[in-house]
């Protein structure tokens, strides 16, 4: 952590755009960065030992990762399944890719203080497949007011996955998707890719058995390189 406390050390602005007064907002909140996954860095990966090659490929995409991004190369982080471990589940996607929106944001606050590139809204955004597919469903019930209500948000929500400069869509391929879902899925996707704006997903099968069509398939497979992750589930708790 020593180039975060260095950086933050450097004075108040840096750690008020990062998180806010008193903790309250921030980037890391516009990003919508969950609470668990708020300390996440690249500095303290936690899973080195069993995927090495998984932690060099974070660690380079992170330390260019405002030239990456400008260049709308994204990642693909999926989980292998094993023996211990038969869903592929917990084996640090999640955490990598948010260790990833921290250092996008870091290095976007210091080309902001050096005046090279200023933020004007939300650069970053983290959005759960499942929780998309939540405000997807929500415009369409309870009472016209709440549905009127809940299509303005659904609406605001998919703005930020479509604009922000990097994306991160976690956790794609746990749950099955309606063909209108997918056709907003794809709009989503194909607004990326033909912007060259960076995503990144995570999901618990490789690309190839993603339950997607083929127009979405090909357009994830084209604009990020995949990366496995394979090993023990992290998120047990073992006696």
């Amino acid at each position: 952590m020593q180039r975060y406390e260095a950086f933050y050390q450097k004075g108040r602005y840096p750690n008020t755009r990062m998180f806010g007064e008193n903790g309250d907002g921030g980037l890391l909140s516009v990003a919508a960065i969950p609470k668990k996954y708020r300390e996440s860095s690249i500095e303290n990966l936690p899973f080195e030992k069993e995927n090495p090659k998984a932690f060099a490929i974070i660690q380079k995409y992170g330390r260019n990762i405002v030239e990456i991004v400008d260049e709308g190369l994204g990642l693909y982080l999926f989980g292998v399944p094993s023996k211990e471990n038969p869903k592929g589940t917990g084996t640090g996607k999640t955490t990598a890719a948010t260790a990833l929106i921290h250092e996008y944001l870091r290095q976007r606050i210091v080309l902001e203080l050096k005046r090279e590139k200023p933020i004007h809204e939300a650069p970053a955004f983290f959005m759960k497949m499942a929780k998309f597919q939540n405000v997807f469903n929500s415009q369409f019930r309870g009472s016209n007011d709440s549905q009127a209500t809940n299509g303005d948000k659904y609406q605001t929500v998919k703005q930020k996955m479509m604009k922000s400069d990097l994306l991160v869509l976690d956790d794609i391929g746990l749950r099955g998707l309606t063909e209108s879902l997918q056709n907003e899925v794809y709009e989503i996707i194909d607004e990326r890719d033909t912007n060259e704006r960076a995503t990144i997903f995570t999901s618990n099968v490789p690309l190839d058995e993603l339950d997607m069509s083929e127009q979405i398939l090909s357009r994830i497979e084209g604009m990020t390189f995949a990366i496995p992750f394979k090993g023990k589930d992290n998120r047990r708790k073992f006696l």
